[in-house]
């Protein structure tokens, strides 16, 4: 019976169990992603507020209190994303023995999404020249 429920309800949204599965999926790779967002954003808001503070004080006060708080918050980016990727793999393994290989497979794709999106910026760095030769 609970089946039955399961498939009207799916029907209603107008989402098959298998869209609805990957897409949670999905979903649950993107919170990793998300959380690093947002330590950046608060990072980012916490450099603008250091230097306001400081912009009495002079430039190098300025410059250090800001690097002291980028320096601070990229070890919170770090922290933040990798508890949350060491929370959600568990679920893939859970997923994956209990049949539901459909969602386990999109959270892994996502997740290896994001190692891309993370790893591009420096792979650029790195292999564009910054001053090329005239």
């Amino acid at each position: 019976m609970s089946t039955v429920s399961s498939n009207a309800e799916g029907s209603a949204r107008g989402l098959s169990p298998s869209t609805r599965g990957w897409l949670r999926g999905v979903l649950v790779g993107l919170i990793p992603l998300g959380l690093l967002a947002g330590a950046l954003a608060l990072t980012l808001a916490g450099a603008a507020l250091a230097r306001l503070l400081f912009a009495g004080a002079g430039f190098f006060a300025q410059q250090q209190a800001a690097v002291i708080v980028l320096i601070a918050g990229l070890m919170l980016a770090i922290a933040v994303f990798g508890l949350a990727v060491w929370l959600v793999l568990p679920r893939v393994a859970r997923w994956q023995q209990g049949e539901a290989t459909t969602r386990a497979s999109a959270l892994l794709w996502t997740l290896s999404a994001t190692a891309l999106v993370i790893v591009l910026p420096v792979l650029l760095a790195l292999l564009l020249p910054q001053h090329p030769a005239p």
